[in-house]
């Protein structure tokens, strides 16, 4: 049960992460908005649940991302 947990978890970070990067591509800032609110929801529950979020290819060099540590 704690491994299907922490692997959902670890998706929707995923999911999440990727729809940020999808967001800042683009000019919809309300997108943008929801999706940074949604990574930011992943990122809380993995700290909750003390699950680490695999390092991800970083794109624009931000601090920010799976792996990254949260600010």
């Amino acid at each position: 049960m704690v491994t299907a947990l922490a692997a959902a978890i670890r998706e929707r970070a995923r999911l999440a992460w990727q729809e940020v990067q999808a967001c800042r591509q683009g000019d919809d800032a309300h997108a943008l908005m929801v999706a940074e609110a949604e990574w930011e929801d992943a990122q809380r529950l993995a700290r909750v649940h003390a699950v680490p979020i695999e390092a991800g290819r970083e794109d624009d060099g931000r601090a920010s991302g799976p792996g990254k540590a949260a600010r």
